[in-house]
């Protein structure tokens, strides 16, 4: 009877250990699942295996369309997706989660596909610009140069790890929370999770930037004026103004300007080139991400580069003629000192020689304008690029009937 006291009393201790020791392992093993793509798999068969919706699945993993990857690893999550009003916060949650999903992809210098894997930067452009984030395809140190400070970093911002000294930006990833970002690069042949305390990244400076400003709205199937006016308790006539619209008319796509402050302000302390620039501006901001359609002047069906100048302004009620970039060019005077919302041009570009490229100058070295890749979106002359594809500043209000 003793050594059954004594057995059992081992037996109850030996429990005790077990559970007390494994007891992290059994809680991670009680999270939520995680299902690894095959080839083979889609959304929908994933879906129906794990019973739950498409529509659940791609909202879970921050899916921008139902295209896999085989080894892309999704959560399963049975509850319902509820999204946040400010569509900020749920786009920094959407870029976290696709980020983590290609945990284990190959390292690879200078690419940016999950095909043929991923270096830093080119991770950051993969999920940025699949997030419908319109950017260009940047090293770490133009991502750094082109994002805006952020001394409150979320969800889905880019965490930049600097030189002491000197300040070079020595490699980035995005910011998940929790000082842990993901990232393709030092000391890892995959994608992995990492975190700012582990020795290497600790002797570095540590910077944020944020390419999903706070106060922005993405114009969804179904939405008014008058709706999105409700949900964020913002007059119409507010939002308007912050967003130079002129007509009730929303765009599917369009980013709208909640909030008082200038989102991407570069063009903020400059001098504006004629009276309504501040408004072409305005409204070219909400029209970022819009696709790329050479000979084409309409937002709806895609715009070049030319066609997106005529378009803002023609909007803003400036009698503009309708030109290309070279066009353009030969009817402005050159100028080496631009005000916001003067032109710059660029020659050379793509396989076309000449004065084949026209933006909208920002002020601070940005300019706004559209690409084949990334359609309308925000670029930088410093870039290798811009830099030596430029030819030079137009004074724009000689294009002005």
């Amino acid at each position: 009877m003793f050594n059954g006291k004594i057995s059992c009393m081992i037996l109850t201790t030996l429990v005790f250990m077990v559970s007390f020791t494994f007891l992290p392992g059994l809680k991670a093993e009680a999270a939520d699942p995680v299902h690894t793509v095959i080839s083979g798999e889609t959304v929908e068969s994933i879906a129906k295996t794990h019973d739950i919706s498409a529509e659940q699945l791609m909202k879970t993993n921050g899916l921008p369309d139902d295209k896999l990857f085989a080894g892309q690893k999704l959560t399963i999550i049975q509850t319902a997706y509820t999204p946040s009003i400010y569509q900020w916060s749920e786009r920094g949650k959407k870029i976290a989660k696709y980020a983590r999903s290609f945990i284990g992809f190959k390292k690879t210098a200078g690419e940016e596909t999950p095909e043929k894997g991923f270096d830093s930067s080119g991770l950051i452009h993969w999920v940025l610009s699949r997030q419908n984030v319109p950017v260009d395809r940047l090293t770490v140190d133009g991502f750094y140069k082109q994002g805006m400070d952020t001394a409150t970093p979320k969800t889905g911002d880019i965490i930049f790890f600097l030189e002491k000294d000197s300040l070079k930006v020595v490699t980035a990833g995005i910011y998940v929370g929790n000082n842990q970002f993901v990232n393709s690069g030092y000391g890892a042949e995959t994608v992995q999770v990492r975190s700012t305390t582990e020795d290497y990244f600790a002797k570095y400076q540590v910077a944020y930037k944020t390419y999903t400003p706070k106060g922005e709205h993405i114009v969804q199937t179904g939405e008014t004026l008058k709706s999105i006016s409700e949900n964020y308790s913002i007059s119409m006539s507010t939002i308007k103004s912050r967003n130079a619209l002129n007509t009730d008319e929303l765009l599917q796509g369009q980013y709208l300007q909640l909030y008082s402050n200038p989102l991407y302000p570069f063009y903020v302390n400059q001098e504006a080139a004629y009276d309504k620039a501040y408004d072409v501006i305005k409204y070219a901001y909400t029209l970022r991400g819009f696709t790329y359609v050479f000979g084409g002047d309409d937002p709806m069906t895609g715009m070049d580069c030319s066609g997106f100048i005529y378009w803002v302004m023609k909007e803003q009620g400036l009698s503009v003629k309708r030109g290309s970039a070279e066009d353009y060019f030969s009817l402005v005077p050159k100028i080496d000192n631009p005000k916001a919302g003067d032109l710059v041009f660029f020659s050379d570009t793509g396989t076309r020689l000449g004065v084949t490229h026209v933006g909208i100058y920002l002020g601070d070295g940005r300019f706004l304008h559209t690409t084949e890749n990334a359609g309308v979106h925000i670029s930088n002359l410093s870039s290798g690029y811009f830099a030596e594809k430029f030819e030079s500043f137009g004074q724009v209000e000689s294009l002005m009937d």
